[in-house]
């Protein structure tokens, strides 16, 4: 157990095949890339965030365009339409007001997000592309455990890994082992118990320089940059479910909606979307599962206003 908390490891390359050519708005070049292979070894999180061991396609399946800032998923800049050009170029300049000199990827994916509902996305698609926004921020501060599958593993994980605390360590295990649970704790959108574990690394003993620079980083995005994007894909999502939608595509918007409440502290907001999902019967087994496992902690919690599942 604590041999596999002293090594989880961080993301590596992805294999992806480039190529350059002509941004299709304005002057300037943009690279476009294909993903050559990729695999599931990296196990997924709660709001379905996949992982392979060999990186993340999200950090490449987004082409950026060198003069402008236009950005784009790479297969959609392919195909636009003179049409689809004459809005872009008319919409660039608002959807790249507030980007900084030298954005993250997650500023890239933001204007995407811009562009897309200029093009007429739908809610769906927008908040999908804001949650994969969340997502490539979550990949800078905590990266995979390779294995990890959902947040039942990751549970397992926490709960040995607080006995193994119990034992005597030394302060560079502790400090290893107080760092990498508080990375599961964070995949698994249990935001109060990563907090706590931060803490307790920031205290068990002298940082260095990098593990210093490695915390605020940590802090930053989890605690700042991260709940933003979610807070935006909350919205589209919420807007999404007001509509109609075929039913496969509510069931998931609904799960995804009620996790991201969920670590955003709005659980009694959770709840209700969670027990939705897990109440249908036609609900993919992974979801209702999770929606499962998730639900029943918050539903002890609010037990003095009890809950039920809509309609009843």
């Amino acid at each position: 157990m604590i041999l596999a908390l002293l090594l989880l490891p961080a993301a590596l390359a992805i294999q992806v095949q480039g190529r350059d050519g002509p941004c299709p708005v304005g002057a300037g070049t943009v690279r476009v890339h294909a993903k050559l292979s990729a695999n599931a070894a990296g196990g997924y999180d709660s709001d379905l965030a996949s992982y392979s061991s060999g990186g993340q396609w999200r950090t490449y399946r987004l082409s950026t365009c060198s003069d402008n800032g236009l950005s784009l998923y790479g297969d959609d800049l392919l195909v636009l339409t003179a049409e689809d050009r004459a809005k872009l170029g008319a919409a660039l300049a608002a959807a790249t007001a507030e980007m900084p000199a030298t954005p993250e990827l997650w500023d890239r994916y933001r204007v995407a997000a811009r562009l897309y509902d200029t093009l007429g996305k739908s809610d769906v698609f927008l908040g999908d592309v804001l949650l994969e926004a969340s997502w490539t921020a979550r990949d800078t501060a905590v990266g995979f455990y390779a294995g990890l599958q959902g947040p039942t593993q990751a549970r397992q994980l926490l709960d040995a890994g607080w006995e193994e605390l119990k034992k005597p360590l030394s302060v560079s295990d502790r400090k290893k082992v107080l760092y990498n649970l508080a990375r599961v704790a964070h995949r698994g959108g249990w935001g109060t118990e990563r907090d706590a574990l931060l803490v307790a690394f920031e205290t068990a003993g002298p940082l260095s320089a990098p593990e210093r620079e490695a915390l605020a980083r940590f802090r930053r995005v989890v605690t700042a940059i991260e709940p933003a994007l979610q807070d935006e894909a909350i919205a589209r999502y919420t807007e999404a479910l007001r509509t109609e939608l075929p039913h496969a595509e509510k069931v998931r918007v609904s799960y995804l909606l009620a996790d991201l409440l969920r670590r955003r502290g709005r659980d009694r907001e959770a709840a209700p979307l969670y027990f939705l999902v897990l109440n249908d019967k036609e609900a993919p087994d992974q979801l209702r599962g999770m929606a499962m496992f998730l639900v029943e902690p918050i539903a002890r919690r609010l037990s003095a206003t009890p809950l039920a599942p809509p309609g009843k």
